[in-house]
């Protein structure tokens, strides 16, 4: 069974891990805290080994994007797609990839010298890369962190490095050295991931320790199969489903996509243990990446499946017969009832085809029902149900002559031609600026020296109106949010909304207060109410958004509304900004620079949008990917379908975020679980 994968579909499985769903593993992160301790000695090489499609690009994934932030920045590496030929190819690659991973945190070094690297890679990416970084995390480390951030490389693939020292392309001691050579003089740190190797030569590597990734369990099994889905799955089939795959996270993507498919096709509200055993049994039977068996003498569980499994394909296979004559009944139910359309014939075979009516119970695949709907045909054929040859034909007197006044074209519209240029939010009191439909050129031109190329290239984007916040969303509205949801830990679909000040420090206006009995109040700190929220987390932004009745924006809509059709570089046009001056807030070396979200109106968009250069970093709805803008659609685009980060669009105030930072079409990327002092977000709702 080949399944189409869909944008709405929560298993959405492209080839690869794809990250978007991520369980357990908590054990794997708390072995690498252990192991690299500062009491430790770093000289032996931590190994993640497994079997394939364990999950391990997943761990590293998720360390990437800050599961161990702090204390480690996480620089990944997937050694499948760059070039192993060489040591200065190596280091060269390992070099700017972490300029990739420190740009995320606001950090940025000068440009690499390649030339260096083929002379002496081991030098240059000591002295360009390392020491650079240790002494910017050391002197740029969180405020109350007695350690400074720390480098973890994480290399994906390791075999395959393996592979190229065991054919003598590489020195035979190249995993050594390079473990050496990234730690050496810095508080850096490896780890390796490598899959295991069915005749065992993976213990041929250098002194380690090795972490063996072992399957999900029972319970990881379960999150991972029940929480992304609207419907309802019971306990009992998430278990079934753990004992199909044993654990095996791309075994458990493929068969929830595959029954995620099946409840879409039909309809289910509920997935029972039948559905997934046919699932599993027509996958199988078909090639598609075979699961495991499961022993059928096992649980009453299963073999009520296996019982309700054959019960299902003798009725798919009678059900043919029986469609055809339904449709037969279909037209003659038309033919009869067609001045009304509710006629029980007509509902209970629209409700075998599945079709939709006002009789919600009537559309459903299950196998009770299945056997329901036949008998109901059975009965149906059985009668004396006359054919359309037998009824008489309705004479034109009987046939009622529509009046004028019942023409839909006389009813005047309900629709507004023109919507207001401004209003207020009900639930937050936020104003909201009309962005009218439009088309504009998104993306930075080719011969802007200063742009990167994700920011190529230039398209043409054609947008519907929409309403845009005028201002970020402030501390006060925040707090609001958060004393409504109850708590801003794991409270954003299992992540962390925001951090308050006991937890983000100097850094956050927003104050969490214990009231004693078992409450808590958020609230801001006396005088900066109106200052832009920031440690939130792009979950915490997406709820908010939500529970006010409106959405983050997606990036073609951030940029439309912060640059208009002009093609101007700024928000506010086309003059470079001075740290300091009246447009922005940006190249800041203190926090305390930061200033209310109304501040700085000559720094507006041509929208009458504040704070769209600078200030913070805003989230936007859409997955980064750096080629997309070769991909995208013309009209309403809405980013890729998957990915690992968010895009952030506008710069922030940090002192690494210079004028070429905040400008219009600048791209940058976090994990949606990120959380940092330098950024916040704003709204967008439809008319």
């Amino acid at each position: 069974m080949t399944k189409t994968a869909t944008s709405d579909n929560p298993y959405h499985y492209n080839g690869s891990n794809s990250g978007r769903l991520f369980f357990g593993r908590q054990d794997i992160f708390t072995w690498i805290l252990e192991q690299t301790g500062d009491e430790l000695a770093a000289d032996q090489l931590l190994i993640l080994q497994g079997p394939a499609k364990i999950g391990k690009t997943a761990v590293l994934k998720q360390i990437e994007f800050g599961a161990l932030h702090p204390p480690f920045v996480g620089i990944y590496l997937n050694l499948d797609q760059i070039a192993l030929d060489s040591l200065s190819a190596l280091y060269w690659e390992i070099a700017n990839a972490g300029l990739t991973a420190l740009s995320r945190q606001n950090i940025e070094l000068d440009t690499l010298n390649h030339t260096d690297f083929i002379a002496d890679p081991a030098k240059a990416i000591q002295q360009q890369f390392l020491l650079p970084t240790q002494k910017l995390l050391q002197e740029k480390r969180p405020f109350a962190q007695s350690q400074p951030r720390r480098l973890l490389f994480l290399f994906d693939n390791t075999e395959l490095l393996l592979e190229q020292i065991r054919a003598g392309v590489l020195p035979t001691n190249t995993l050594a050295t390079l473990h050496t050579d990234l730690t050496n003089e810095t508080t850096a740190r490896t780890l390796f991931a490598i899959a295991d190797e069915p005749n065992g030569r993976a213990a041929d590597l250098p002194e380690s320790l090795i972490y063996h990734l072992p399957p999900l369990d029972e319970d990881e099994t379960v999150a991972l199969v029940r929480q992304p889905v609207p419907f309802t799955l019971v306990q009992d089939v998430a278990q079934y489903i753990y004992h199909v795959t044993a654990g095996y996270p791309h075994k458990t993507h493929q068969l929830c996509h595959a029954l995620y498919e099946h409840q879409q096709q039909y309809n289910l509200s509920q997935i029972t243990v039948a559905d997934v055993a046919a699932v599993h049994k027509f996958t199988t039977k078909n090639g598609d990446s075979p699961l495991p068996t499961y022993d059928l003498q096992g649980s009453n569980a299963v073999k009520q499946a296996f019982r309700l499994t054959h019960e299902w394909e003798f009725k798919r296979n009678r059900s043919f017969y029986l469609l055809l004559a339904a449709i037969v009944l279909l037209a003659v139910s038309i033919l009869l009832y067609s001045s009304t359309g509710d006629s029980p014939v007509s509902q209970q075979i629209a409700g075998f085809l599945g079709a939709e009516t006002a009789t919600p119970t009537a559309v459903s695949p299950t196998p009770e029902i299945q056997n329901e709907a036949a008998a109901s045909l059975s009965e149906l054929a059985a009668t004396e149900t006359p054919l359309p040859t037998e009824t008489p034909s309705p004479t034109p007197t009987e046939t009622p002559t529509p009046t004028p006044t019942a023409t839909p074209t006389s009813t005047p519209t309900a629709t507004p031609d023109r919507y207001p240029d401004m209003i207020v939010r009900d639930q937050d009191g936020m104003v909201m600026m009309l962005i009218p439909a439009d088309t504009f050129i998104m993306g930075a031109a080719e011969n802007d020296f200063i742009s990167a190329p994700d920011e190529r290239p230039r398209h043409e984007v054609r947008l519907s109106q929409f309403y845009m916040d005028k201002y970020e969303v402030n501390v006060e509205q925040y707090a609001a949010f958060l004393n409504r949801l109850g708590s801003y830990e794991r409270a954003c679909e299992g992540v962390d909304c925001a951090w308050p000040n006991e937890l983000a420090g100097y850094t956050s206006y927003l104050i969490r207060q214990d009231l004693g009995d078992g409450t808590v109040q958020y609230y801001p700190l006396t005088g900066y109410a109106s200052y832009p929220i920031n440690h939130v987390s792009w979950y915490g932004a997406k709820l908010y958004c939500e529970s006010v009745g409106a959405r983050l924006p997606t990036e073609a809509e951030w940029e439309y509304a912060a640059r208009g059709t002009d093609d101007r570089v700024y928000p506010w046009g086309n003059i470079q900004p001075e740290p300091g001056g009246d447009l922005a807030i940006f190249q800041s070396e203190s926090y305390e620079n930061l200033m209310p979200v109304d501040a700085l109106p000559n720094g507006a968009s041509p929208f009458g949008i504040f704070g769209m250069a600078g200030s913070l970093w805003e989230w936007t709805a859409d997955w980064y990917k750096e080629t997309w803008y070769a991909e995208s659609n013309i009209s309403n685009p809405t980013g890729p379908e998957t990915g690992f980060a968010r895009v952030i669009r506008g710069g922030a105030w940090p002192f690494n975020n210079r004028a070429d930072r905040i400008r219009a079409t600048n791209r940058s990327s976090l994990s949606p679980d990120f959380i940092s002092s330098a950024v916040g977000f704003r709204c967008v709702r439809n008319p």
